[in-house]
């Protein structure tokens, strides 16, 4: 099973061909792009950096819902849908450089001329879509040592490292803190590194930092991510 989880990039690589069309800026880190209350009238495209939805809980941590990296667009399920975003705020998670392409452009110019970045759209759409309901289904059927399992084969197959053939072994960057899975799972950081103390502790993994993430038996993972 290709599990999917809130990390998105390199979805929609045409609208990186189309920059020139829309309106450049630099978003520091820690910047709200989209804050509560906003109307969204465009779509943005992501060239540099990392953007995080966030759902706005009103009291307590942030819970985020998932992130959007180079090669993707963010607020288009807004840009479509009437009113004023009223559950959820986008912040940059790094210094970004992103492009708008407002409505108008997009449901003119750009769905004529373009086509392909309209199914781009509906790429990332399932995407979500799907995402959501491995949220769903997991957190009815896995316990969290599972969750964390399925969270690490995810970020190996998002990095296009998966083995072939008998080999085990897999060393990857990560690009992921363990206090960045416990956000995107919305559980605890202690409950994360119980998870990643437990796979260390029987010889499944070697390392887990956002620079490296080395796996000495990936088949076993893979059979623990699945509840097994």
């Amino acid at each position: 099973m290709q599990y999917q989880f809130p990390i998105f990039e390199n979805l929609c690589p045409s609208w990186g061909g189309i920059t020139h069309l829309g309106i450049r800026k630099r978003v520091p880190k820690g910047t709200v792009i989209l804050g509560l209350g906003t109307v969204v009238d465009g779509i943005f495209y992501v060239k540099e950096g990392t953007v995080e939805t966030l759902l706005d809980t009103h009291a307590g941590p942030e819970k985020v819902l998932y992130r959007v990296g180079r090669g993707c667009v963010f607020g288009e399920v807004c840009c479509f849908t009437p009113g004023a975003i009223q559950e959820v705020f986008v912040k940059a998670r790094t210094d970004c450089t992103i492009y708008f392409f407002n409505r108008e452009l997009v449901e003119g110019a750009l769905a004529r001329e373009h086509p392909e970045l309209l199914l781009e759209l509906v790429r990332i759409l399932g995407h979500i879509v799907r995402m959501y309901g491995v949220l769903i289904q997991d957190s009815l059927n896995l316990d969290f040592f599972a969750r964390v399992c399925r969270f690490l084969v995810y970020l190996v197959r998002l990095k296009g490292a998966e083995p072939e053939g008998r080999q085990v072994q897999v060393l990857v960057e990560s690009g992921v803190t363990q206090g960045d899975m416990a956000r995107l799972l919305g559980v605890h950081r202690v409950t994360v590194g119980k998870a990643v103390k437990r796979l260390k502790d029987e010889g499944i993994i070697q390392q887990f930092t956002k620079r490296e993430l080395d796996i000495a038996d990936f088949p076993r993972l893979c059979r623990l991510g699945e509840g097994n």
